[in-house]
């Protein structure tokens, strides 16, 4: 049987959570996602992955000064639908140990001789969204563009790793294996139910205006306002661990279960300001050229959390490292430990560029590029794991005539994580995506797009070093693996009605343009 010092040492400690280690991993990510906005929310921008230069009813989002300068008078409805797919796995190998300052780095006992262990091979997640809509309004009258936009800024949907996180099990065997002797090779299994869920639905709703300086200049803004809600339940019920010092005398010792449940919901504020540029009103030469910026600024925002359930062991509860599913009351399961009601989710500033050429009449080029300043904004420190984050992309729209226009582009990600700060609940890992699809035009008022893209993520592994103490310093010598992959098809309409005489001005400017660009 197991020492009875050991039993008393671990009886002592009491099951600490597996929570208990993710205060140096950052894990305030647990409750709020950290890839901030989504990219797609029209089916224009699935076929393409560049709109950053849009004059169609989807600059709304994208490029609102760029509504001003669209072809025809009228109102704009514009609605997109996606059927969005995220699949997310991780592996985990817990391969060395060293306890106590003066102490080696051994091999844990759990990858010794008699263990037969039951920890997945894979920790897998997969979502999928039937419908992600996306919805534009916009009334363009000569001049002059008002917009109302509604979008999903980021979203989760029963993300539910079934298996639970590495970073549980993890959690779970350094509990028991700090309380064994480095040479106990004899624990033979370790089992737990784990279980972690999210749900998170972030909805922008903006509204903004666009207006004509002059025939190559445009300015354009609006106000988003953000209503966010999300949710995470975080489980580990029926922890054993199975050990004997001979094949012949099992014992089983229990872990503690734990329950956490903790919902966030707030409001946030956004102010987008936007300019377009058309050089060809200034230098013939340049006909055919656009450019956009569009800058994103948004106010500080704070979600208010509830604390739905709340079990788990004293230790990690004294240990501070619960707090971030805490919200502030004086709910006896959180042992007098004073806590914040809220947690700050403030989205990073951003800069926007555009750019499309009509080549030869009939080819469309798009490019499209964004920096994100995610160290400006406080986060209460986690701001800290990030750097710079950009994206660049291009496209091209092969118009084969009136009717069709045929696409395809690319688009490449960096969200400016550091590595060492990249989780298993977000991996935020570098992409690369393709997309394509059509635009079908039936007569002057109805417009169909057609789309899918593919994005495949750069797959990282991680080396970490993480610190524990629970009977007594420890390092536990880790290395992880992060793998995803997302794809979308979407179908989009945009309906006109009410357009004025005046339209056929702009209607014509547009089909000179073009057939100056054949003629050249």
């Amino acid at each position: 049987m197991m020492p009875q010092t050991i039993k008393n040492r671990f009886a002592q400690a009491g099951a600490v959570a597996a929570l208990l280690v993710l205060a140096s991993t950052g894990y305030a990510d647990k409750i709020h996602q950290e890839d901030g906005i989504m990219n797609n929310h029209s089916t224009e921008y699935v076929r393409t992955l560049n709109r950053n230069a849009s004059t169609d009813a989807d600059a709304a989002f994208y490029n609102p000064a760029g509504l001003a300068f669209m072809a025809r008078n009228g109102l704009y409805i514009n609605f997109s639908s996606q059927t969005y797919h995220v699949e997310r796995a991780h592996t985990m190998d817990f391969y060395a140990i060293k306890k106590g300052t003066t102490g080696s780095v051994d091999t844990p006992p759990h990858k010794l001789g008699y263990f037969i262990g039951t920890l997945p091979d894979e920790y897998s997640a997969e979502l999928t969204a039937p419908v992600l809509p996306g919805f534009d309004v916009v009334w363009k009258q000569d001049k002059w563009a008002a917009y109302f936009d509604l979008a999903v800024m980021q979203a989760a949907t029963d993300m539910t790793f079934g298996r639970g996180l590495a970073i549980l099990d993890w959690g779970n065997l350094i509990i028991f294996e700090t309380n064994l002797p480095m040479d106990y090779n004899h624990f033979v299994s370790y089992s737990t139910n784990s279980k972690a869920i999210r749900n998170e639905m972030y909805l922008g709703f903006t509204f903004g205006g666009a207006y004509q300086i002059k025939n190559w200049l445009s300015a354009g803004g609006g106000l988003r306002v953000i209503s966010a809600s999300g949710n995470m339940k975080v489980q580990s019920n029926q922890v054993r661990y199975y050990y004997t010092d001979n094949l012949n005398d099992y014992q089983l010792m229990k872990g503690d279960d734990w329950d956490i449940d903790t919902d966030s919901k707030g409001m946030g504020y956004g102010i987008i300001l936007s300019t377009h540029f058309k050089p060809g009103g200034l230098v013939h030469a340049l006909r055919g050229l656009d450019a956009a910026l569009r800058l994103e600024y948004y106010l500080p925002m704070e979600l208010e959390k509830t604390t739905n359930k709340f079990v788990a062991p004293s230790p990690t509860i004294e240990s501070g490292n619960l707090d971030i599913f805490m919200d502030g009351s004086d709910n006896p399961a959180f042992l007098g430990r004073t806590t914040s009601k809220t947690l700050k989710a403030t989205y990073p500033p951003t800069i926007n560029l555009g750019l499309s050429y009509l080549l030869l009449g009939w080819i469309n080029l798009v490019s499209s590029s964004q920096v994100t300043l995610r160290q400006m904004n406080d986060l209460d420190g986690r701001e800290n794991d990030f750097n710079i984050g950009y994206q660049a992309g291009f496209g091209a729209e092969f118009i084969l005539n009136d009717k069709i226009t045929l696409s395809t582009g690319y688009l490449y990600n960096d969200f400016g994580i550091k590595p060492e700060a990249r989780t298993e609940a977000d991996q935020m890992l570098r992409s690369h995506t393709v997309g394509g699809g059509g635009k079908f035009t039936i007569d002057d008022n109805l417009v169909i797009n057609l789309g899918a893209f593919y994005q495949y993520c750069v797959p990282a592994t991680n080396y970490e070093i993480q610190y524990t103490n629970v009977t007594g310093p420890t390092w536990s010598y880790l290395k992880k693996d992060f793998r995803e992959s997302r794809y979308s098809v979407s179908i989009g309409v945009t309906y006109r009605m009410l357009g004025s005489p005046s339209e056929q001005m702009a209607e014509k400017n547009s089909l000179m343009l073009r057939k100056d660009a054949k003629q050249q």
